[in-house]
């Protein structure tokens, strides 16, 4: 293909890029996903957080707490803890001490925040001091600590260190709090760090600690950090606060101008007032030197061609100009380093399936359109339907250019379709799609590498949805590819002539006219510098303002149908931008602002702050001279300077607290980093929903100090409540670490109040997945209100008219089937852990209607056995009668059934249980095969199981026991085919097993294979990652068989599963590195299905409840006659206490937060014969009662329903009769 006709499709490209969002966004306003009946009430309101009474305080040392897991030596390498609220992003503490991952600019990525830590000085009496930074690693200028344990019973991190040269102990508690019922105290943009120092000495020791923190306002999540320097910095400013409750160092870039990028006029009344879009761009960049900023920029200039809008450039420099005009030369002059026109793959070698034996002609199969490469043929692995796997890898060549530059499109799996540069064997980079098939122009730098010998590697390990990787149009320049197409763009647009702009310079100065200017101005500008336009023909440009020579310094340009001002000169100010911008003068109250979608998305404040009204401050950019003066006394200067930062660099802040600890004794300081970036667009969901209650950093920061005591004794009570229950460690463990999940980067919060998130982290797969979180149950039981937010996003929002639920809600999907099957239970969840009937009345309409949806989609005749395809979470269609779905639609149905009853709807509730009871003996009588349950594939067969024994056969059975809707196979099948899921698919170490198509374990580790042929008989094709290990299916089938008494099998498998994730680094895994033991992988980091989880606790325990009936009870599996578990209810938690002898069995519920509702408590004894007595009593205090036993179940029934405040009690004493 001749160069020529590559730049015009350069050009061709970055017009459909622009088009193709217009596109998606009028497919997404037909209605479909336009409601928004999420509750935000809660968002403008900061309640305080007051401690617990003294009761529940005295509660906490009355039981043993167990120890949670602790991580030391090799296995702190890998732990990472984020600390972070719900919605908010968070900074994640390592085991090293160091706040090493911060994702609190809306960033995915996994960057660190230098200049940011923690440090200590003791001096002793005798006047030797010692100061340590508070890591085992050091910082410039400060040594570190020797040595340290992680306590990682989340949401607390508890860091112990260890140091000879000491005079004290230190510790640090981390956390951001987390409150079970309290979504709003959860959801704070804030990390807390109590640093406590014990004196063992016989003498007094003076301990100061230090918080570091840098401004990082400008960062948007980018790696480029040096020291102070990055490009994103400037304007950078860090003021003292003293309020009568905090010291504080509050860190920002002054709004004393909005931020170039989209911007809007409103009035004093808050009203837009422009009838066109308004873009503003200051200093823009050639195709030589240019960040990924000046990039987005331009092709923001580029989208606003083809409509009437204006548009200003500021600090125009003969680069930029001299670019556009030269836009057709620089596209010639990048090197091809394969287009893939030539029908073969030449220089390539590849390996495996993937990708054919031949470039692709364009769209493969059922593959969506796929748009944006060059010419006739690409790389594209989705072939035949995104199935096979392999790679390909380039012929070697010599890296003589500044960037590598590509068109790439197709899944986003950083870590399974990729594209990477390989250099001395090693990636060296990396870039994959967007879950997108239209081809973007990426860029790698690679200047660092001129002279290695490099190839270049495709790669497709991926076999699930967007499990594929496109490719074309290779080359190497140097110049930044994708600016020099939006160059081209621009050049086309642009209807200005000249022969070429160079760089004038007036030693004196010279003032711009401003008679043409559309506003008057008041203020000279005296222009010293500027960009001479040599042999200029006007055509239909305009000139606005010149010097007194005649040079133009302020151009009207058309470009397309827009209005572009070129200034030309630096330093113009903002009363002169502001005109321009605003077409006439500004009336009293107008102001401009940035516009939404906001473009201004490196903007925000962070704060660092402390309770301690004396403590001292300091900004600092050398960190020899921080060590120095925080070693001399432990006192910084109080001096911050009132200067923003130049461009290009920031300024760090520090904050220091001086104590004296006596003998014996110990004392605490608590440094709280807050942030507020609130400018961020996600779906076409804007912005952060704490940033409504937070107008910033500051005043994020003055609500946590002002109710520190508070979020952290609460916080304390729910950590050590947990704790204390006595259930097995592996299982407490499992629970609390994967509650991360919802309060780390695979969920967020949005402004307009939709709770979103991915399967897993880093946009894997979005958005909201039925089928995915049909797993998940943390985030349900311990916030029951998001839970409410995501049906009401399934069922009000995303839901068909014909009662079909979009399976993802990013864009207009149909049901996997049991996606569909889990909403509908999941509704029913929601209304057992609701205080009143008002949200499944508001929900009823779509529930019905969702019910007969399925019934006709898979069950036409009523049978109760499903048939037909039925896609689902294994990203494929499984066919006929099966138990993996059918026991899920059992589950929905008796579901829908018990709901239908609650509203009165007879006819609905009759004939859905109708069509699950006769589904019950159905699916018993064609799926059992003796020892376990197994599919029967329609005559067209699919992605099918056949006669193997899955592990997830009985998925909805440990839905219906968690909803105590009771058993839908014969009890004694359930046990069997759970036995055999144990015998038949555990296996101790994977060494000889192939994990395909992607692996979690390692060849020496454990785990549950998801499916297993044990008689033969696998079919082909079968269903997909039947050979791969989910710890989510772990958990759920661990759950189920706690509920049958297998115990020791559950401990098994969850005790296998975590220590997979011991904190010791784990590479050659996909979605890895593994073994965080607060990331379980899957598709992505985070997995949401791992939140499976909490229901092993809910087995455990046996936990009944029904929130507006006023119902709760429980039902303990393990240790009946011994039992302690934490609990959650409708509005309130504690602890549940269960004791048991031969003739007397006593319940004891403490509510520790919040408050119980209660009619009714339901318990289970042993078979005994005699009649069973009950007595009552609330705080000791003997209630009237009424008993009903059926069978080995008690119904304890009260005279009128009572409340149980925190800080209360109910005990029940059931004893056999004479």
């Amino acid at each position: 293909m001749n160069r020529l006709l590559h730049v015009v499709i350069f050009i061709y490209c970055v017009f459909f890029v622009f088009a193709g969002s217009s596109f998606l966004f009028a497919q997404n306003s037909n209605g479909w996903g336009v409601n928004k009946p999420w509750d935000t009430s809660w968002a403008v309101s900061n309640n305080s957080v007051k401690p617990p009474p003294k009761t529940v305080k005295s509660w906490l040392t009355a039981y043993p707490i167990q120890t949670p897991r602790t991580y030391s030596d090799t296995n702190l390498d890998y732990v990472m803890m984020p600390i972070g609220g719900i919605g908010t992003g968070s900074i994640w503490l390592d085991g090293k001490g160091r706040q090493a991952v911060w994702q609190i600019f809306n960033n995915n990525t996994e960057i660190r925040v230098p200049c940011s830590f923690f440090a200590v000085r003791a001096e002793a009496e005798n006047g030797k001091s010692v100061t340590k930074v508070l890591q085992t690693v050091p910082e410039p200028g400060f040594t570190p600590m020797e040595g340290l344990t992680f306590e990682g019973g989340y949401p607390i991190a508890v860091l112990r260190f260890s140091d000879s040269e000491l005079p004290v102990d230190v510790r640090m508690e981390a956390f951001n709090p987390m409150i079970p019922i309290d979504t709003a105290a959860s959801s704070i943009p804030c990390a807390v760090f109590r640093i406590t120092a014990k004196n063992p000495a016989a003498s007094m020791v003076k301990v100061s600690f230090l918080a570091s923190l840098q401004n990082a306002v400008g960062n948007s999540g980018s790696a480029d950090v040096v020291g102070i320097e990055f490009s994103g910095y400037g304007g950078n400013l860090n003021e003292l606060v003293r309020k009568k409750n905090m010291t504080a160092v509050n860190m920002r870039v002054p709004k004393d101008k909005p931020a170039p990028g989209f911007l809007t006029i409103r009035d004093a009344a808050d009203n837009q007032v422009e009838k066109c879009r308004l873009l503003w761009i200051d200093n823009p960049a050639g195709a030589r030197e240019c960040s990924e900023n000046d990039v987005r920029m331009i092709e923001n200039l580029v989208s606003l061609a083809d409509s009437d809008n204006k548009i200003v450039i500021t600090n125009v420099s003969p680069q930029f100009l001299n670019d556009i005009k030269d836009a057709k030369s620089l596209a010639s002059q990048m090197v091809v380093f394969d287009d893939f026109e030539s029908g073969r793959y030449e220089g390539w070698t590849v390996v495996g399936e993937a990708f054919g034996t031949a470039p692709a002609k364009g769209t493969i199969g059922t593959q969506t359109h796929v748009t944006g490469y060059l010419g006739e043929g690409l790389v594209n692995s989705f072939l035949p339907d995104d199935g096979p796997q392999g790679e390909m890898i380039s012929r070697e060549f010599t890296i003589d250019k500044r960037y590598i530059g590509m068109l790439i499109g197709g899944g986003g799996y950083s870590d399974s379709t990729y594209a990477a540069l390989v250099v001395d064997g090693k990636e060296v980079r990396r870039a994959s799609g967007r879950f997108t098939e239209h081809l973007d122009m990426v860029a790698w730098d690679v200047s660092d590498l001129k002279g290695k010998q490099a190839a270049i590697r495709i790669v497709d390990r991926n076999s699930g949805g967007w499990g594929h990787i496109n490719v074309d149009h290779i080359v190497f320049t140097d110049l930044h590819p994708r600016m020099v197409s939006l160059l081209l763009a621009a050049a086309d647009k642009m209807h200005i002539s000249y022969e070429s702009v160079e760089s004038a310079y007036l030693p004196d100065g010279a003032e711009a006219s401003r008679q043409n200017m559309p506003a008057p101005i008041s203020s000279a500008w005296k222009v010293t510098q500027y960009s001479k336009i040599m042999g200029f023909q006007f055509d239909a440009a305009k000139t606005i303002s010149a010097l007194p020579n005649g040079d133009p310094v302020i151009l009207s340009v058309p470009f397309g149908r827009s209005e572009v001002f070129l200034c030309l000169a630096q330093g113009m100010p903002w009363d002169w931008i502001s005109p321009l911008i605003a077409g006439s003068e500004l009336g009293k109250g107008m102001r401009i602002v940035p516009i939404e979608p906001y473009e201004a998305t490196w903007y925000g404040t962070m704060t660092l702050a402390t309770a301690s009204l004396d403590a001292s401050a300091c900004d600092w950019a050398d960190s020899s001279v921080l060590a120095a003066e925080f070693n001399r006394s432990g006192k910084l200067s109080n001096k911050l300077s009132s200067e923003v930062t130049a461009a290009g660099r920031t300024i760090n802040g520090a904050l220091s607290v001086t104590l004296d600890i006596p003998p014996k004794s110990e004392r605490t300081v608590s440094f709280v980093i807050t942030w507020n970036f609130p400018n961020v667009e996600r779906f076409a969901h804007k912005g952060n929903i704490y940033s409504r209650r937070f107008k910033d950093a500051l005043a994020a920061a003055d609500y946590v100090i002002s109710n520190i005591d508070g979020l952290w004794e609460r916080t304390l009570a729910y950590h050590d409540t947990l704790y204390q229950s006595n259930l097995p460690p592996e299982w407490l463990d499992a629970c609390a670490s994967q509650s991360v999940i919802v309060r780390g980067p695979t969920a967020w919060w949005s402004a307009d109040g939709y709770f979103g998130a991915y399967e897993g982290s880093y946009s894997c797969c979005p958005l909201n997945c039925t089928h995915v979180w049909n797993y998940a149950q943390t985030h349900a039981r311990l916030f029951p209100d998001i839970a409410r937010n995501m049906r009401e996003s399934d069922f009000l929002v995303y839901m068909y008219p014909t009662g079909e639920i979009s399976h993802r809600q990013h864009m207009q999907h149909g049901a996997f089937i049991d996606g569909q099957c889990a909403s509908i239970s999941a509704v029913y969840r929601e209304y057992q852990l609701s205080s009143d009937k008002e949200f499944l009345a508001r929900l009823w309409p779509s529930v019905k209607k969702a019910v007969d949806w399925l019934i006709e989609r898979i069950d036409s005749d009523h049978d109760g056995v499903p048939s037909g395809r039925q896609p689902n979470t294994y990203d494929c269609d499984t066919s006929g009668a099966n138990t993996f779905i059918g026991s899920q639609y059992l589950c929905a149905l008796r579901a829908g059934a018990a709901m239908a009853e609650i509203v009165g709807d007879a006819s609905a509730a009759r004939k859905w249980r109708m069509i699950a009871d006769l589904g019950s003996k159905n699916q018993d009588d064609v799926l059992w095969n003796g020892r376990w349950f197994i599919q029967k594939p329609d005559p067209q067969p699919a992605n099918d199981y056949g006669v193997g024994c899955h592990s997830d056969q009985l998925l909805g059975q440990w839905w219906a026991h968690m909803l105590n809707l009771g058993y839908l196979y014969p009890q004694e099948h359930v046990r069997s085919a759970l036995e055999s899921v144990m015998k038949n698919n555990f296996r101790e170490k994977f060494a000889g097993f192939v994990q395909s198509p992607r692996r979690y374990v390692l060849d020496d580790e454990g785990g549950l294979i998801i499916c297993t042929w044990p008689d033969g008989g696998r079919p082909n094709p079968f269903i997909v990652y039947a050979d791969e290990v989910w710890t989510g299916i772990e958990y759920s089938s661990a759950g189920a068989m706690i509920f049958e008494g297998l115990v020791d099998y559950a401990r098994k498998i969850v005790s296998t599963a975590r220590s997979r994730y011991d904190g010791r680094r784990r590479d050659r895994l996909d979605s890895g590195p593994g073994g965080n033991p607060f990331n379980e992988l899957e598709c992505g980091k985070f997995y949401a299905r791992a939140m499976s989880s909490w229901g092993l606790l809910i087995a455990a325990q046996g936990l009944v409840i029904d929130g507006p009936k006023g119902v709760i009870g429980f039902k303990p599996r393990w240790q009946p006659g011994d039992h302690r578990s934490f609990f959650s209810a409708p509005e309130g938690w504690g602890l549940f206490i269960q004791k048991r002898n031969a003739s007397v069995q006593t319940e004891r519920i403490e509510v520790r937060h919040g408050r119980l509702s209660l009619t009714k408590l339901v318990f289970e004894v042993p078979a005994w014969s005699e009649k069973i007595k009950a007595e009552v009593k609330v705080d000791g205090r003997k209630v009237d009662a009424v008993i009903l036993v059926k069978g080995r179940e008690v119904y304890v029934s009260l005279p009128k329903r009572m409340v149980i405040n925190e800080g209360s009690y109910i005990e029940v004493r059931l004893a056999r009769g004479k």
